[in-house]
């Protein structure tokens, strides 16, 4: 038996009594290219979220290495938890995982409590509870996959997914994609929305992410912090960082006036700030399609 855990969190708490053996799995495939070679989204993850190329790539070819040794044990275990975080990677592993048997225990849990935070005593009743999974989730996880990585959105839109969670998660990536009102996302118009007074960046963290609409993202501080630089950035910034120089857990953050205009809709982001971001396989840039979220009717608009 394998036991295949989604982070170094969960792998720290997973208690031995457990039968099988243990396996990390390391990457965060809600950021970044997600249909690239390892090189290219280990450039582009770097600069983001601090990843030094090396490591990625070292990671990487452990984790493919685990995916193509699954085969060998009698059943493979998935732990992973019901957020986007979590989704996109349980996706995108049961695309690649052979096994003969493959279960997953997938907890619906509350903000801030994911599998990292339980104590060992409560894996053993969830892993009782395991559900074996089907060859209709299988492909449902790969469809799922495809059409995330996929160079346009639309095709995920249109599944019909019965695998736990995957309509909810496909709901929260949409929501990555800019306003067709303001051209903020979801988590940027929230971010700036909690800022009527300045706040230090763990409060801020905090209030964003541990949000009712926002906690099943699972972002986590350093995912956040690449959030806050980019409206940060640029020449008509839409927040302020104090203390930039210093590591972003000392950062103090205000919204000047051009953010409060775009939060009320009176300018579009998109029009101040040119975009440069992947959300799976589909890269917003000058000159390529401009995929919009329309809140109101909670679909993506074409550009």
């Amino acid at each position: 038996m394998l036991h295949v855990l989604n982070g170094d969190a969960t792998a720290a708490v997973f208690p031995s009594t457990l039968p099988g053996e243990r396996a990390v799995w390391g990457d965060i495939l809600m950021e970044g290219p997600a249909a690239t070679d390892t090189e290219t989204r280990a450039a582009w993850l770097a600069p983001r979220l601090g990843v030094g190329i090396d490591d990625y790539a070292r990671r990487w070819r452990e984790g493919q290495s685990m995916l193509a040794h699954a085969k060998e044990h009698d059943e493979v275990v998935l732990w992973f938890e019901q957020d986007l975080f979590c989704a996109t990677n349980l996706w995108f592993v049961l695309d690649r995982l052979e096994a003969a048997r493959v279960s997953l225990v997938f907890p619906p849990l509350s903000a801030g409590a994911g599998l990292g935070a339980l104590t060992p005593d409560t894996f053993e009743p969830l892993f009782e509870r395991r559900r074996a999974l089907t060859a209709a989730d299988i492909a449902d996880a790969r469809a799922l996959w495809r059409a995330y990585a996929a160079p346009e959105p639309l095709s995920l839109t249109r599944l019909q997914p019965t695998l736990p969670f995957a309509p909810a998660a496909v709901g929260l990536h949409c929501a990555r994609f800019p306003s067709v009102v303001d051209g903020l996302d979801d988590v940027e118009h929230a971010t700036l929305g909690a800022l009527d007074d300045p706040l230090a960046f763990g409060a801020l963290f905090r209030r964003v992410t541990r949000s009712a609409e926002l906690s099943e993202l699972a972002l986590g501080d350093v995912q956040f912090a690449a959030i806050v630089r980019d409206l940060a950035a640029g020449g008509t910034p839409l927040l302020a960082i104090e203390h930039r120089d210093r590591p972003f857990a000392d950062w103090r953050v205000w919204r000047p006036s051009l953010g409060a205009g775009v939060l009320a809709g009176r300018a579009d982001r998109l029009a101040l700030v040119p975009l440069d971001r992947w959300l799976g396989g589909v890269h917003l840039r000058p000159g390529a399609p401009l995929w919009r979220w329309d809140r109101e009717r909670r679909t993506l608009v074409a550009p």
